[in-house]
Parts: structure tokens; sequence; C-alpha cells
């Protein structure tokens, strides 16, 4: 009897586990969706670190972000090296001005990519391949982890921050343990940005490569 009731208890412990586990993924997906539903356009700028798996910095960047759901975005970096990403909810134009070249690619590749999904507020699609978990909510800050249901994925952990119901730092770590911290500053929610932002001219010095594939 004693054999019984000790298997019941150990048993009821990890039902309870499992209950508490999923009601927690419920709760962190909910808050985050709800904080990322609150606008249609967002602007920042931005500073981009990426460490080696030997937590050496191995890249700094800095930059802007303007953004338009759906799918609509202008990434810019000035330093070290100027670069253009844009999309127009169509094609992604990605733009080196040092070698004078324009890469063409179909903005649907891109869509599913997590940091994309993220930005849009496209909390039902990501929970598809991501578990999410409030991991602190303070009132004014949040923050939240992404971990992939499979392992067939780019990033093996991504972290969440907000302040005062913006977001302020996304954090990525690939398989290969190189992480990136992206921290946004002087945020804008709804700024009235036109759709002129997100239109991209070819230069007439540049080379255009469409990649087909991509």
């Amino acid at each position: 009897m004693d054999k019984v009731l000790s298997s019941f208890k150990a048993l009821f412990g990890v039902i309870l586990l499992t209950l508490s586990a999923v009601a927690s993924a419920e709760t962190g997906a909910k808050k985050l969706e709800q904080l990322l539903q609150g606008y249609e356009q967002f602007s920042t700028k931005f500073q981009q670190v990426t460490l080696a798996d030997n937590g050496r910095e191995a890249q700094k960047t800095e930059g802007t972000l303007q953004l338009a759901k759906p799918n609509r975005f202008r990434w810019e970096t000035q330093m070290p090296f100027p670069q253009e990403i844009v999309s127009d909810g169509k094609y992604i134009w990605i733009y080196d001005p040092d070698l004078e070249q324009v890469t063409q690619r179909a903005a649907d590749s891109q869509q599913g990519s997590a940091p994309a999904l993220i930005l849009n507020g496209q909390i039902g699609q990501l929970q598809k391949t991501y578990k999410i978990r409030l991991v602190e909510d303070t009132g004014s800050e949040q923050i939240f982890d992404l971990t992939p249901i499979t392992e067939q994925h780019s990033f093996s952990q991504i972290r969440l921050a907000f302040a005062d119901n913006v977001i302020s730092e996304l954090m990525l770590e690939d398989a290969l343990g190189q992480r990136t911290s992206v921290v946004f500053y002087e945020q804008q929610l709804n700024p009235g940005l036109d759709a002129e932002t997100f239109y991209f001219r070819v230069p007439a010095d540049a080379d255009l490569i469409v990649d087909i594939e991509g």
C-alpha cells in the first residue's frame, strides 16, 4: 500500500509540474502578444554586439530600424560598415554601398524567421516552433525566454527584454554558441511612417543580384 501511495504521489507531482509548465507557457505567450500587438509601426536606434563562442566581441554595429506591420521594415547600419536592408512586403533588398551591390530576395523567405515573427507580433506563428516563458515581470520590466521545440532552428535560445511596455533588447544564441545582443533605444511606437519609407530604389552604380533561392 505504501508503495502504491508513493507512486501515486510521484505521478501526481509530475502532473502538477506539467500543468504548471503549460500554464506558464500560456501566460508568457499571452503577455508577449499583448506587448507586441500594441502598435502597428515601430522605429528605434540600435546597437548590435556579436560575441564569439569564447565570449570575445566579434562585431559591433550601430544603426536604425523602422518597421510597419506586416512584414515591412528598413534596417540601416552606419558603423562600422554602411548597409541597408529594406522589405517592402514583397521583396527584401540588401544594399552594400562599399561593394556597390544589391541583392533581391523574396520577402516570403524571411517571414518565418523568429526575429521577424517577434517584431511583427505574430506570436501564434512563433509558438509553432518556440516555447515562450515569462521569467521575470516587475510591472515595468519583463524578460522572456524562447527555446526551440526541436533542434531544427537557427537559434538555440532567444531572450527578449521589455522596459515600460516597449522592447528594449533582443538576445540571440545560435547552435555554435555565438551570441548576438541588439539593444534598442529612443524607441517610438506608431511614429507615422509613410509608405515611401519602405520603398527601395536600386542605385544606378550598383549591380543587382536576384537570389531566387533566398
